[in-house]
């Protein structure tokens, strides 16, 4: 054979007859160009979930206690099917589909520690979930994960991350497998939501939408947020070039009112109508950049995935580019901010979502009625009008006092004019 051949044949042994991602990846490293920006954001403090961080320095200590909650779950045995050999056999079954929700091939784990892994991960999270639930009678004096707030608020914070999932399904399977028929008045859904509720933007519990199948924990917070009534409204947008809209402060000196939406309805659900943006009431604290943070990298990593969550961002992000921004929309009780001052809430959501991208920008129907509002002059004059000189009682008396002067100043002349003649 000469070079050629050769060359030839060493390119084509390297070829690859399947796609590099499955069809079935929902679980992703989050690229470097969204990492870079907020240094140590989507890597878990201390505790790793499934393969991506799995054995990491850092975090070995948590295995301790992963392997204790599960101890603590087959002493329990909540179920005749609460054994090691009814887990393993189970998941075991479920390895091959478990491997292709992960965005690459783990070639670290065999079968056997791949399995072990889903396990006892998975055992952790249900058992973390149902002392939560279960409130003072599910924890333990000995237990420093519950008893210990620090632990507890970045255990949620871990959990969330895009890089530290395990698929959805093995958890239900784990769940089912050890929880008594007799206890299932609450699913797996509402203990995980019950788990997330005190981070979530919402000033309601978190429903989810029925549409939409679970692929993992931040998912089940992706699609909390991502209702059915959400699903219809924000669809109806169409999908043309967009322009940016002025600030909150720009808008109300130009007539628009702002009002606080229903607070059992989604808050994706921001209307415009008659020069009334209707925009309902959210939670701006520290946890919540941390989520949202985590719901932008993973619509940014899913292609399959709408960009709802970064459209709302974006959208925010040109209402709110002052204090007195913030100010206008506390007053109308939209924003309920928790962060230190009204300029750290006025940059929150500039900073979340830098270099990333929107394939479809789900309000560009909001943005096209509010440019078209705030470029008719006669709402801006009409605004002033009422600003400057009806505003109070002694304005609006001068002001009449001022045209009947007119008025009679006129008549005045027209009399004159006519007794001359």
């Amino acid at each position: 054979m000469d070079v050629d051949e050769v060359l030839a044949s060493s390119i084509a042994a390297k070829l690859r007859p399947k796609p590099p991602l499955s069809s079935q990846a929902c679980i992703f490293r989050v690229p470097h160009v969204l990492s870079s920006q907020s240094e140590g954001a989507f890597a878990p403090t201390i505790v790793s979930i499934g393969p991506f961080h799995h054995g990491h320095e850092n975090l070995k200590s948590m295995e301790e206690f992963k392997l204790w909650y599960l101890h603590g779950l087959l002493s329990r045995a909540p179920t005749p099917e609460t054994s090691l050999k009814v887990f393993t056999k189970a998941i075991r079954q479920l390895e091959k589909c478990a491997r292709e929700c992960y965005a690459e091939e783990l070639i670290d784990l065999d079968k056997d520690g791949f399995v072990e892994m889903m396990l006892v991960d998975g055992c952790f999270i249900i058992e973390l979930f149902r002392k939560k639930a279960n409130g003072i009678e599910g924890v333990q004096r000995d237990d420093p994960i519950s008893n210990t707030p620090w632990m507890d608020t970045y255990l949620r914070v871990d959990l969330m991350l895009p890089e530290n999932q395990i698929p959805w399904f093995v958890l239900e399977c784990l769940f089912n497998i050890t929880e008594p028929p007799i206890q299932r008045s609450h699913s797996l859904t509402k203990l995980a939501l019950n788990f997330f509720d005190t981070m979530m933007p919402m000033t309601i519990p978190a429903k989810l939408s029925s549409r939409h199948e679970t692929k993992h924990l931040l998912d089940l917070l992706w699609s909390s947020i991502i209702s059915d009534s959400a699903d219809v409204e924000l669809t109806l947008e169409n999908d043309q070039y967009w322009e940016i809209i002025p600030s909150v402060t720009d808008l109300v000196e130009a007539g628009v009112k702002f009002r606080k939406g229903n607070s059992n309805e989604e808050i994706l659900n921001i209307r415009f109508k008659d020069g009334v943006m209707e925009i309902p009431p959210f939670l701006i604290q520290g946890s919540t950049e941390r989520l949202f943070r985590n719901l932008i990298a993973y619509e940014q990593c899913n292609y399959l995935l709408p960009n709802r969550i970064t459209s709302y961002v974006v959208l925010l992000d040109c209402l709110l580019n002052s204090s007195k921004d913030v100010h206008l929309l506390g007053e109308k009780g939209i924003i309920e901010n928790w962060l230190a001052t009204e300029e750290d809430a006025s940059l929150f959501f500039s900073r979340l979502w830098k270099c990333a991208t929107l394939h479809k920008f789900y309000y560009v129907g909001i943005c096209q009625k509010v440019n078209a509002y705030y470029r008719t002059s006669w709402h801006k004059w009409r605004a002033t009008l009422k600003r400057d000189y009806f505003n109070n009682p002694w304005t609006i008396i001068s002001l009449i006092g001022a045209i009947v002067l007119l008025i009679l100043t006129f008549l005045q002349t027209i009399f004159s004019i006519l007794s001359y003649h």
